[in-house]
C-alpha cells in the first residue's frame, strides 16, 4: 500500500536531487505557507463557540480514532484547547469515546462517574497520576458528566488506557465475576487473585516500585505464572460470542498480568511495552464499545513514527509509540491533532514556576515563530508545494521534556508521523493545580 509518508519521502528524495527552487532561494516558504494558511482560532475558552473549528471536518474526515497529543502536561492553554476539540469531536463528529493516558483501573471509576454520577470527582482525581491532577481536568470530565446527564442514552464513555497502576477493585471485579459464571472454577481463581493482590498497606505506586526494585527474578517469575494462569482461566470460560461481560472480565485479566509484565522488565523494556499494552487496550476497546474515540495523551505517546527518543544530557529514552502500533491497525482512520507552543512559564511537579524558551531553529515549532494568531489551526493534509513536502518528510525534532527547556527535545520518524493537524498557542502558563 502506498503510504502518504511514503509519498512524502519519495517526493523529498527527489526534490534533494534538484536545483533549489525560486521560492526556496526567497527565503522562508514554509513560513510563508504557514502564515497564508494557518486559520486564526477565537479562543481557548471550552465553553465558546466552536465555529472557529469547523475546518478541522476535512482533515478528520473517515477517522475513527483521534490523536490529541500534548508538548507538555499541565499546561492550561493546552488543556483547554483539547477541552474544546473533544467537545468538536463530541457534538459535531459523533465521539463518544474518551481514552485517557492513564490507569485502566482509575478510568472505570470515573468512567461510572461521568455516566452515572457515582462517586466523588474530586476525590477520584487523587488516583490520576500528577500529570492530570489540575482544574482544568476536572472542568473537561465536569464538561462530560453534563453531557451524559442530557443524554442519557447516547453517553460519552471514558477509559485508561494504560496498565502501569492496576488497582485492588479490579481484582476484586473479577472475582466476582468467576464466581458467578463459573463457580468450579472460582476456587482456584481465588486463590490466585489473593496471591496477586497488591499489598494493601502501600500506595499502588510504592507496591509497585518495591516488587520491581526488591523482588528477586525467581519471585517474580512466580507472580508471573499466577497472573498467566488467571488470564487462561478467565480466557477459557464457555461464554457466547459477543458477551460483553465476559469481555471486560478478560481485559481485566489482562490488565493484571500486563502490570506484573511491566514491572518484571528492565526499565530500557518498559516504554515500549506500556505503550503496546496502550494501544492493545484501546483497540479492545473500539471493538468492545463500537464506538469512535478521543486517545488524549502526551505528543510522544500519540505519534506514529516507528520509534521515538526523549533525549535530554542524562541520556534518552526510546521506544515504539502507542501511535505507531495504531495506525499499523487503523491506517487513514487513525488521525493525529498535534498541540505545540512558542513560549511562556511552566510549573514542574516540585511545584518550581520555570520558563519555557523560544524554539530552537532545529525543532519544527520555530517555524511558526511569526504567526499573528494566539493560537491557530494548520490542516497538514492539504496539498502543499515542494518545499513544505521536504519539511513534512524530514527528520523530527522538537521540544522534549517542558521543565529541561533546550536541553531536552523529542526526535524519531517525519514530522507527517505526528500530526495531520497542528493546533499552535503562542503563549503558554501553568494549569490551575488541584490541592
Amino acid at each position: 500500500m502506498i503510504t502518504r509518508r511514503g509519498l512524502l519521502i519519495a517526493a523529498a528524495g527527489a526534490a534533494a536531487l534538484g536545483v533549489p527552487t525560486a521560492a526556496r532561494a526567497a527565503g522562508h516558504p514554509v513560513e510563508q505557507w504557514i502564515t497564508a494558511n494557518a486559520r486564526g482560532l477565537a479562543t481557548v475558552d471550552p465553553a465558546a463557540s466552536l465555529d472557529d473549528l469547523r475546518a478541522l471536518h476535512r482533515p478528520l474526515a473517515g477517522s475513527t480514532l483521534v490523536g490529541l497529543g500534548e508538548p507538555g502536561h499541565n499546561i492550561a492553554e493546552v488543556s483547554t484547547l483539547k477541552h474544546r476539540l473533544v467537545r468538536f469531536l463530541v457534538e459535531q463528529r459523533g465521539f463518544r469515546s474518551l481514552i485517557w493516558e492513564e490507569d485502566w483501573s482509575t478510568g472505570l471509576l470515573v468512567d461510572e462517574y461521568v455516566r452515572t454520577g457515582a462517586g466523588d470527582l474530586e476525590v477520584l482525581i487523587k488516583d490520576f497520576s500528577p500529570a492530570w491532577r489540575n482544574q482544568e481536568v476536572i472542568d473537561l470530565l465536569t464538561w462530560v458528566r453534563a453531557y451524559n446527564a442530557r443524554h442519557p442514552h447516547d453517553q460519552v464513555h471514558f477509559v485508561g488506557a494504560e496498565h502501569y497502576a492496576t488497582r485492588s477493585h479490579v481484582y476484586r471485579r473479577l472475582s466476582s465475576y468467576v464466581a458467578e459464571v463459573a463457580p468450579g472454577q472460582h476456587p482456584e481463581a481465588e486463590e490466585l487473585i489473593t496471591a496477586l493482590l497488591p499489598d494493601p498497606k502501600q500506595t499502588i505506586g510504592q507496591y509497585a516500585r518495591d516488587y520491581h526494585e526488591n523482588y528477586s527474578a525467581e519471585t517474580k517469575q512466580l507472580y508471573l505464572r499466577r497472573a498467566a494462569r488467571l488470564r487462561a482461566i478467565v480466557d477459557g470460560i464457555g461464554r457466547p460470542a459477543g458477551d460483553r461481560h465476559h469481555s471486560l472480565a478478560r481485559q481485566m485479566a489482562r490488565q493484571i498480568e500486563a502490570f506484573y509484565i511491566h514491572y518484571s522488565l528492565l526499565w530500557a523494556d518498559i516504554p515500549s511495552y506500556r505503550d503496546a499494552g496502550s494501544a492493545r487496550t484501546i483497540e479492545w476497546w473500539l471493538g468492545h464499545s463500537r464506538t469512535r474515540a478521543v486517545y488524549w495523551a502526551a505528543t510522544p505517546h500519540t505519534s506514529r513514527a516507528p520509534k521515538i527518543s526523549i533525549n535530554t544530557p542524562a541520556g534518552s529514552t526510546s521506544y515504539v509509540p502507542a501511535g505507531s502500533h495504531l495506525a499499523r491497525r487503523y491506517g487513514s482512520r487513525y488521525r493525529v491533532i498535534c498541540l505545540a507552543f512558542d513560549h511562556g512559564t511552566y510549573r514542574t511537579l516540585q511545584g518550581a514556576t520555570v520558563e519555557l524558551p523560544r524554539p530552537l531553529p532545529t525543532w519544527y515549532e520555530h517555524r511558526f515563530r511569526d504567526l499573528d494568531h494566539e493560537q491557530s489551526a494548520l490542516d497538514l493534509t492539504e496539498r502543499t508545494p515542494g518545499a513544505v513536502r521536504d519539511w513534512l518528510a524530514a527528520p523530527f525534532r522538537a521540544r522534549g521534556y517542558p521543565e529541561a527547556g533546550h536541553a531536552s527535545d523529542a526526535t524519531g520518524g517525519i514530522l507527517a508521523d505526528w500530526a495531520d493537524v497542528i493546533i499552535h498557542r503562542r503563549t503558554v502558563t501553568p494549569a490551575d493545580p488541584y490541592p
